[in-house]
């Protein structure tokens, strides 16, 4: 196809034309291909800061206006998406740089991860188990925070009870993980 810019992005609006969307690229991807390079010395990122931009380009070619030429649309595209590549890659870099930086016996292992997946499975049918009165009152006192005092005058029961049940479900919760240490 030998038409112009304008043209063959009305078709690609208009009709959906995936020819000349292809032409587009054909016409383009090289002079952004090097732009690209220049900045990110990096064939991979600068292919994809390129995928990104025409991708971009066909998803949103219904709504899209372009009020220059097509090919300085293009390269302001590309630049912004150099520039949260360049963004990304640095804060990932950052990331990896504070993660290298802690010695590998402080981060948890899968072990951990599985030891704590079953402590916290052993409390939960525990808490489940309880009796309901005791369960609510626990509920209130550890997930919601609530002080016994709280605790007792929202269910309307005594402070020595709420502290009778709180001393009960937490001996439960010890007898049950007493082998876990």
């Amino acid at each position: 196809m030998h038409l112009p810019d304008t043209a063959l992005l009305e078709r690609m609006q208009l009709l959906d034309d995936k020819a000349a969307f292809d032409e587009l690229y054909h016409r383009y991807w090289e002079k952004l291909y090097i732009a690209a390079y220049a900045r990110l010395q990096n064939d991979a990122d600068a292919k994809d800061c390129l995928q990104e931009v025409f991708v971009s380009l066909w998803h949103k070619r219904k709504e899209i206006v372009i009020r220059q030429q097509l090919d300085a649309y293009l390269f302001i595209s590309l630049k912004y998406r150099v520039l949260n590549h360049l963004r990304n890659n640095n804060n990932y870099q950052k990331h990896l740089d504070i993660f290298g930086a802690i010695p590998a016996g402080l981060l948890p292992s899968a072990d951990d991860h599985l030891f704590l997946s079953e402590i916290q499975g052993i409390i939960a049918a525990t808490i489940a188990d309880m009796p309901e009165k005791m369960r609510e009152i626990y509920l209130l006192s550890r997930r919601d925070g609530l002080s016994v005092q709280e605790t007792a005058d929202k269910l309307g029961i005594s402070a020595q009870t709420v502290k009778n049940q709180l001393s009960n479900a937490l001996k439960r919760l010890k007898d049950r993980l007493s082998g876990y240490k």
